[in-house]
């Protein structure tokens, strides 16, 4: 050990700078490679949180489509009722949205809040074995009872027990309350769950019974989803055979159609929602290129780790040798520097788990969905400390034998530093780190692109100076009007619109079907203002917009766009809109996007509506030059006044679409990061085979200087080896980036084009930067007294 710890100090003296590097670079690789496997362990373990999650599986039609997974609560109860091999089944309406409620505080007055509700059966507790904390396990089968997530309980009722507490539902809740817009709703905590972690399909949300009748009988209209609890995983099968054997299809219109079991374990890689609003999804492709990424960094800092041993093989070959003298086998040197290059590692993953603790402490690693604090991962420390050795013994094992295969006469010779053999070694290592990083900032420049993309492509209507604020019922139902007038008091605000949905802000909307020249069509549909096109900068192409009378007509006016328009052959005139009820299609738009650009284009139906509890989402146009705080300031004072106790939540588009797209800027964030990464330590790579060509070659750099070569020509010299080898690399690489960006790229129905600046801005980027760290290194060298190298020779 004295010997292992001599050499160590001996390498750090010598190459200060190098050895800092190389020991920062494993740790930065590690860190990484910790913070990658958190993000995939957090994935691949999506749903397994549930202690039978084995046993649950969704409910799901066989047929793909729009209403495979979303099913008629009567299909929903037959299922549930069909064996008895389902312990527990249960509904889910994910559909009801976010709820105005009000609490008492204790001085007596009301506050408001809005929270996400899901109506379920009382079985739903049953069914995934919800973790309650506090109250009755059954209390949904009291239609007045709730259940609430633990974080929502300290932050309305703080360290007081939440269970009994009064909530009052200032809104009806759909599926639930059916008594007009007016309905309020006395509502009580019967107990409290411990909070669901971020991969499971179960929200943090309010929970409450369904009412009883609600559509019970109804096999037409699709609103629910449905899971059940098996006795067995392996009872699947047989659940599925007996239900297809005896339910006449029929009655949910698809005759042929075929029910299954999707194991709940499964949902999450079916990739079914981009948004995430229906089912949490991922994708098993960008996962799986998360954990190649952890694995080429650590290839990346071992190839360092063997560089930098490897070409420090003349300075060491006389301490080796001395001690082959003096009795040393070549076993046990070999033994002594394998442990050297553990140790090595063992230091670079302690002060990686430093480094994770943080970043994790200072929100740095912000952009990772997944919990980064290492001390709560505690089995994938030990993975990375297992990794990091074996990293040790496979960076260090070629440099034991190779520093210990050369006799003694190696030593008088000194020449191994220039041998095409260990060059060749160090060149080839070195080629692979450039291969890896090009690869990756390609990859990172489309991902940078198909995000800008996302975010600026034309979807028919304007976003900017456009505040969007979802309103409860009551102010919609009963004071749209107080609301305009209030709102266009403020000069600033040039008109207010109305909506149903929020649209661009998620990828599934109100569908409907109707028949058109004979074909039947589905359509997203969308309840408006009849000022709505106007307000939101939407263009008419084809016949007119919507009027005032339209929103009064009992006869109503549609506008579809331009897809509709092209795709079924559509024109204005006469709609039959539902069964044999006639409508007036009145005007088409450009081509307009609702959905996310995840989505293919589709038909997009606008309705005019009268102002009423439909709705409830308001768009206002600022002016151009508005002063957006003031204005913003305008619209809390003037909800405020209809309502003091609504919690108002004002947003604009950038705000919607860093939510819209957040996988995709996750993603963009974790390739750039890493990336980066990977040059930084394939820069160090480099470093450390400059630090040692320069060393080795300082009586060839003295020659040159004594016939006359300039310091310039000898950095050409230099520069010449390593613009090559980026050069063959960069060959190498863009066939492999183009590839897998393409691959990637076909997730999108909407997608940027393969753009052939972005690899000559990899190419020219690692050019420069190794030929800044290429002319760093050795302009002391170029400009040294040859006298001087000479002698030294």
């Amino acid at each position: 050990m004295k010997t292992i710890y001599r050499n160590l100090l001996s390498i750090v003296r010598r190459f200060r700078v190098a050895t800092v590097l190389n020991v920062f670079g494993l740790s930065f690789a590690f860190a990484a490679f910790m913070t990658i496997l958190m993000q995939v362990d957090y994935e691949r373990n999506f749903d397994r949180c549930h202690p039978e999650a084995e046993h649950i599986f969704r409910v799901d039609l066989s047929q793909p489509g729009e209403f495979s997974t979303v099913l008629p609560r009567a299909f929903v109860e037959a299922v549930i009722a069909s064996s008895p091999h389902i312990e527990a089944g249960t509904l889910i309406n994910p559909f009801v949205g976010e709820v105005y409620f009000t609490v008492a505080g204790n001085d007596g007055t009301r506050h408001g809040f809005r929270e996400t509700v899901q109506t379920c059966h009382p079985t739903l507790v049953r069914t995934f074995n919800f973790p309650i904390t506090e109250g009755d396990t059954d209390c949904l089968r009291s239609p007045d009872k709730v259940l609430i997530p633990e974080s929502m309980a300290r932050r309305l009722f703080g360290s007081v027990s939440a269970v009994g507490r009064p909530l009052r539902a200032e809104e009806s809740i759909w599926s639930k309350s059916r008594d007009g817009d007016s309905t309020q709703l006395e509502l009580t905590v019967g107990a409290v769950y411990r909070d669901f972690p971020g991969n499971t399909q179960l929200r943090n949300v309010i929970y409450t019974a369904i009412d009883g009748a609600f559509l019970k009988e109804n096999y037409d209209a699709s609103n629910f989803i449905c899971y059940v609890r098996l006795d067995n995983a392996a009872s699947a099968v047989d659940v599925e055979e007996n239900f297809n054997r005896h339910f006449n299809f029929s009655q949910i219109g698809h005759p042929g159609e075929q029910m299954k079991l999707t194991p709940l374990t499964s949902i999450y890689f079916m990739n079914e929602s981009g948004d995430g609003r229906l089912f949490r999804s991922g994708n098993a492709d960008v996962v799986n290129l998360l954990m190649g990424i952890a694995l080429l960094i650590l290839v990346i800092a071992a190839v360092n780790y063997t560089n930098f041993s490897t070409a420090m093989t003349p300075l060491r070959m006389k301490s080796i040798n001395t001690q082959k003298v003096l009795g040393s086998t070549n076993s046990a040197l070999r033994l002594s520097l394998l442990i050297e290059a553990c140790a090595i590692c063992l230091t670079a993953f302690l002060l990686a788990v430093i480094l994770v603790w943080g970043m994790h402490q200072s929100r740095l690693l912000a952009f990772v969905e997944a919990d980064t604090s290492p001390l709560h991962h505690p089995v994938l420390l030990l993975v990375t400390a297992v990794v990091s050795l074996l990293v040790g013994l496979a960076a260090g094992i070629y440099p034991a034998y190779y520093m210990t295969s050369f006799p003694p006469a190696m030593v008088l010779k000194g020449s191994f530093g220039l041998s095409p053999r260990g060059r060749r070694l160090r060149l080839m290592l070195v080629s692979l780190q450039f291969v890896i990083s090009m690869t990756l900032i390609i990859g990172a420049g489309f991902v940078q692109l198909q995000n800008r993309f996302l975010r600026t492509h034309s979807i028919g209507f304007d976003r900017d100076q456009i505040a969007v604020v979802e309103l409860n019922g009551a102010i919609a139902g009963h004071h749209a009007r107080e609301y305009v007038d209030g709102l266009k008091s403020y000069a600033g605000i040039e008109d207010v619109a109305f909506a149903s949905e929020k649209i661009g802000a998620k990828d599934v909307y109100m569908t409907e079907s109707s028949d058109y020249n004979g074909r039947n069509f589905s359509y997203n549909l969308i309840y408006v203002s009849w000022n709505f096109l106007r307000t939101m900068g939407i263009h008419i192409v084809d016949g007119r917009d919507f009027t005032e009378a339209d929103a009064r007509s009992d006869r109503p006016a549609f506008i579809f766009n331009d897809y509709a328009r092209r795709s079924l052959q559509m024109s204005v005139g006469p709609f039959k809109y539902w069964r044999d009820n006639l409508g007036d299609l009145v005007g088409f738009t450009g081509d307009l996007h609702i959905a996310s650009l995840r989505q293919e284009s589709t038909n997009i139906c606008l309705a005019a509506s009268p102002l009423g509890s439909r709705l409830s989402v308001s768009y206002i146009r600022l002016k151009s030059g508005t002063d957006v705080r003031a204005a913003t300031a305008h619209i809390r004072k003037t909800v405020a006044a209809i309502d003091p106790s609504f919690p108002i939540d004002i947003t604009f588009y950038d705000t919607i679409y860093n939510e819209l797209y957040h996988r995709e800027t996750t993603l963009r964030t974790l390739i750039t990061f890493f990336g980066l990464l990977a040059v930084l330590l394939s820069l160090v790579g480099v470093f450390g085979l400059v630090v040692f060509d320069s060393e080795y070659r300082r009586k060839e750099i003295g020659l040159r200087k004594v016939f006359g070569s300039s310091t310039g020509q000898i950095l050409v010299l230099f520069n010449r080896t390593y613009l090559r080898i980026v050069a063959i690399c960069f060959v190498v690489a863009s066939p492999v980036a183009y590839y897998g960006v393409t691959k990637w790229l076909e997730h999108f129905a909407h997608r940027t084009p393969i753009r052939w600046w972005v690899f000559a801005i990899a190419f020219v980027a690692i050019s420069a930067i190794t030929f800044i760290t290429v002319t760093f290194q050795n302009w002391r060298s170029a400009n040294a007294n040859p006298v001087n190298s000479l002698k030294s020779e």
